[in-house]
């Protein structure tokens, strides 16, 4: 059985100049799809966010 992907959410929901949330990286898009992505979708977003902090100096790795 494949584990659930939490969802990334840290509740701040406020986007930067490129609408990506400065609190858990996913672009707006990302954010407001996520609850109907299957779960290889979110599996990519989370590594869209990885991609994000590394490129951001983000320290927020809470859930990858």
């Amino acid at each position: 059985m494949t584990k659930k992907i939490e969802n990334p959410c840290l509740s701040i929901c406020r986007y930067d100049d490129d609408n990506v949330c400065i609190g858990c990286r996913r672009s707006k898009q990302e954010a407001t799809t996520w609850w109907r992505m299957t779960e290889e979708e979110k599996q990519q977003v989370i590594e869209n966010i990885k991609t994000r902090q590394k490129q951001s100096g983000s320290n927020y790795d809470h859930y990858v």
